[in-house]
């Protein structure tokens, strides 16, 4: 008895079913410049991707000066919070009252001025500021591309009637009064809103280290210590290099 086949299905063999031809694929005209060949075929063999763009490049940078002449150190943002607030009190103590001496300054009006640092010490800010001029770098190499960062002191009040006629002089012309010398820079201004004259409003800007922030908000922070060697704190999810 001769069985029966039976064919069915979506994947049943089908003897005479007609091949569709092979799309001709496009060949190489070694003669033809390559921007010329269709997007889609350039698509299917993309350019390696460029290398990525190192971070903290200016930082990297001054680091490896640095290391040349002394020894750095990393450390953790709370030895480092603690360290700039000593040093950047200690500068400020060696700095502000010569130098609004010189400009003639009361003796009451620093010492009413200092009793109100002393006052902030325990919540200071650190903060980042302008970039780092070379003309305020304290660093024995200048690298451009780091920024300044400061131990501030904010909206402190100073009797107008205390401070020397040349700082009033200023502040009638230009509405401010800016003084940078050395790592202090100090802004006057009069008290804004309550439209008291004998009244100002000062900030003081100490500047103890240097930083520089990625795109993510990731940070390094570089200062150097007494003893003259070198600390630094970056963010733990960093992995930069010393």
């Amino acid at each position: 008895m001769v069985a029966k086949l039976r064919v069915a299905g979506t994947h049943a063999y089908h003897p005479y079913r007609e091949v569709e031809p092979v799309p001709p694929y496009p060949r190489i005209d070694p003669q033809r410049p390559r921007d010329e060949y269709p997007q889609q075929q350039r698509e299917q063999h993309p350019d390696k991707a460029d290398p990525v763009r190192r971070r903290f490049t200016s930082m990297r940078t001054l680091i490896d000066e640095l290391k040349k002449t002394a020894d750095l150190t990393r450390v953790d943002y709370l030895t480092t919070e603690t360290e700039l607030n000593d040093q950047g009190f200690s500068i400020l103590e060696s700095e502000l009252i010569d130098q609004l001496l010189e400009f003639k300054v009361s003796l009451e009006w620093i010492d009413h001025l200092l009793q109100q640092i002393r006052q902030r010490l325990t919540t200071p800010d650190l903060e980042a500021g302008h970039t780092l001029s070379e003309s305020y770098n304290f660093f024995p190499v200048f690298i451009a591309g780091i920024s300044e960062y400061n131990l501030s002191f904010k909206n402190l009040q100073v009797s107008d009637n205390h401070k020397s006629n040349q700082i009033s002089e200023i502040i009638k012309k230009q509405n401010h009064f800016i003084s940078e010398k050395n790592r202090l820079r100090l802004k006057l201004r009069p008290m804004p809103g309550d439209g008291r004259v004998d009244v100002l409003q000062l900030d003081i800007g100490v500047l103890v280290a240097v930083s520089e922030v990625d795109d993510a908000g990731r940070r390094v922070i570089l200062y150097q210590r007494p003893n003259q060697n070198y600390a630094l704190y970056a963010d733990k999810q960093i992995d930069l290099s010393i």
